[in-house]
């Protein structure tokens, strides 16, 4: 039962957005659809498997816990992964906008403001076109869990957007296509 699950998923997968909006949704709807389909509702998948392998390994204390996770994952600029960005005071100079509107517009939810460090706010230079913020940016942060989530993801180039990153279609006015791609990854 296991396989046929996940062979229809990956072909649900693979369905244009039309067609998937269509499937049932939540975890449990969607496999009792499926279980229905196969002509298998009655049926309860209890097998258990059980896992094989070594376990957890060597616990680690705190410290050592934090050296590795250092290790792994440097800090990094946030230039590094946020391209250019800029704080109330260079936008302003830079790009003409008065302190007071970019507060504003954050406070809507209409721009994305990142943390560099405890307090300092800083705003990715790519959201503004001609001194104000690209239609849906905002949509979008309301829609993913966190401003960074939200930025990372507008950054990356999407399948479904045609391996165009999402704040570039936003910059063409292409907000319908961006919004949906952002529901069906975050929500």
């Amino acid at each position: 039962m296991a396989k046929f699950l996940a062979a229809v998923s990956r072909i649900a997968a693979d369905l244009p957005p039309g067609e998937q909006r269509k499937l049932p949704t939540g975890q449990k709807r969607l496999r009792l659809a499926l279980l229905e389909a196969a002509g298998h509702a009655d049926e309860q998948d209890d097998a258990v498997e059980t896992s094989v392998g070594e376990g957890r390994g060597e616990l680690l204390s705190v410290e050592e816990g934090l050296q590795r996770l250092r290790r792994y994952a440097p800090p990094r600029p946030i230039e590094d992964w946020a391209g250019p960005v800029g704080g109330a005071g260079e936008i302003e100079s830079e790009l003409g906008i008065p302190r007071s509107t970019l507060s504003e517009w954050y406070r809507r939810g209409a721009v994305i403001g990142l943390l560099r460090g405890e307090r300092k706010r800083v705003y990715p230079l790519e959201q503004f076109i001609d001194g104000r913020p690209i239609e849906g940016v905002g949509k979008v942060a309301q829609i993913a869990p966190d401003a960074r989530a939200a930025w990372l993801w507008l950054r990356q180039p999407h399948g479904r957007l045609d391996k165009q990153t999402p704040i570039e279609r936003l910059a063409r006015g292409d907000r319908e296509a961006v919004v949906e791609a952002a529901e069906r990854d975050f929500l």
